[in-house]
């Protein structure tokens, strides 16, 4: 058995308060930066601000290059920011396909494959839901990704530039919208980068705000990952206290999509699951009430989006329709599992074993989490009983609005 690393405590952070000196008032100066065509709705007229006293948005200067229909509506521009709070943790490229301000698809290179299939695969990890998205990316656009692109109704697309004829060949799509962003790299991501004067700030119907500091992450990489979480339980009646440690630790390849499904989870709405395979996300389960729901959310889209790629390649046979076969008559109808051998990373931790009973028996290998359930032992046995490797983050990334 292995020694572990002692996360029992874990739990605790959930029940004490964050010390901070945040300021009995807060006084915020708005520039205005440029008309938005509208706000979320039609109806919402709208404009864009950047905050006084921070640099982010000079840095990140996101600007049009081509106005397509009328210029940026706030839901774009809500897509662009958020995929680049994912993008900016890929050194590698990578691709976010935007849909509500949540990914429907994500890839990064695996096997140094180019730009054209990474978006492809991004773009197929949920074909249906990318009609109408906004592509962001975080390597210039070149002409054979800009030909993929057009193969698609995509409402924008946004990318720190763009190669020699790649605009050219966009300018035949009239309402496309082309974006520019600049230093990716300078965003504020891990903890102890300077968010001087940068707040997250969640606007209530009520008149009032909830005022944050930032999201950091302490996840730097595989070295900042506890592969061999440990939690003691003592026995009410005996007094006997018992260690739980995972014995299994992830391959490789499986510690890779682990980090690229916990910096993708940070960009999905809270109950928030994300499987990832060789790069590229099979399915995200946002903004499900309850943690085995959004499980079961995940799974049920991987499969589905499985078959779509099925039919995309012309199988005239595919007989699935939305919502008409269950789990294993999909397995049957792909002749293969698509999630053998996939990762899940979950934005909090799990309450129950139930999730982890599901995610064996679809043949998922590797779980990211934070920890601190107070039934964090019956997690840790359910991993064992069914050789699943997992790793605890120790920090949770939630997110509600």
């Amino acid at each position: 058995m292995k020694r572990g690393t002692d996360v029992t405590d874990m739990k605790r952070v959930y029940r004490n308060a964050v010390q901070d000196d945040f300021p009995e008032a807060i006084a915020l100066l708005l520039e205005k930066e440029y008309e938005l065509r509208y706000g979320e709705n039609p109806n919402q007229s709208a404009g864009a601000y950047k905050i006084k006293g921070t640099s982010i948005p000079e840095l990140t200067n996101i600007r049009l290059l081509k106005s397509g229909k009328g210029g940026l509506s706030a839901t774009n521009l809500m897509d662009v920011t958020r995929a680049l709070d994912i993008l900016k943790f890929f050194k590698s490229p990578a691709v976010a396909v935007m849909k509500h301000v949540v990914p429907s698809g994500f890839a990064t290179q695996f096997n140094n494959n180019n730009l054209e299939k990474i978006y492809q695969n991004a773009r197929d990890a949920d074909a249906r839901s990318a009609f109408g998205s906004i592509v962001v990316m975080n390597q210039p656009l070149d002409k054979a990704t800009a030909n993929a692109i057009n193969q698609t109704y995509v409402e924008g697309v946004a990318a720190p530039d763009y190669e020699e004829g790649a605009v050219e060949i966009l300018q035949a799509k009239k309402d496309l919208r082309l974006i520019l962003f600049s230093n990716l790299e300078k965003i504020p991501k891990y903890a102890g980068d300077d968010v001087e004067g940068l707040y997250d700030i969640k606007i209530l119907p009520t008149g009032r705000a909830i005022v944050q500091k930032p999201y950091l992450s302490s996840i730097k990489g595989p070295e900042s990952l506890i592969l061999d979480p440990l939690v003691r339980k003592k026995d009410e009646k005996t007094g006997i206290e018992t260690a739980y440690v995972v014995e299994k630790d992830p391959a490789p390849r499986e510690l890779e999509d682990l980090l690229t499904s916990w910096y993708v989870n940070i960009g999905v709405r809270s109950n928030g699951i994300v499987i990832v395979k060789d790069g590229v996300t099979l399915a995200i389960g946002s903004g499900q009430q309850e943690r085995v729901g959004a499980v079961e959310q995940a799974i049920t889209k991987s499969y589905q989006k499985a078959l779509d790629r099925k039919k995309m390649l012309g199988n005239a046979n595919v007989l699935w329709t939305p919502g008409s076969m269950s789990w294993d008559d999909m397995r049957k109808e792909l002749e293969s599992n698509p999630l053998e051998g996939a990762v899940l990373s979950s934005d909090a931790f799990f309450p129950f074993r139930d999730s982890i009973d599901l995610i064996a028996g679809v043949g998922i290998k590797a779980i990211i989490q934070p920890g601190g359930s107070v039934k964090d032992y019956e997690v840790i046995q359910a991993v064992n009983e069914h050789k699943i490797a997992m790793a605890y983050t120790l920090e949770r990334c939630f997110g509600h609005f």
